[in-house]
């Protein structure tokens, strides 16, 4: 999931993070703060949404902005 615009995004988090992303990396850090919430659930579902926040935190290691999603989402 990810803006399809060529442009880059504003962002402000939660945690105080403000900086600018590509659509492609606002994209996995929205899936990431999705993931996130969801997996703190208490059922099977939860177990799932972890499995994909740690599959896809760990594809956003080697993305390009890394450093702004990784510093987005702690």
């Amino acid at each position: 999931m990810a803006p399809s615009r060529e442009k880059s995004f504003a962002v402000s988090a939660e945690n105080g993070y403000e900086g600018e992303l590509s659509g492609n990396a606002l994209g996995v850090t929205a899936c990431l703060y999705a993931y996130s919430h969801l997996s703190f659930r208490e059922d099977d579902f939860a177990g799932l949404c972890a499995e994909h926040y740690h599959r896809l935190r760990e594809f956003a290691l080697s993305h390009p902005e890394a450093g702004a999603i990784l510093a987005a989402i702690d």
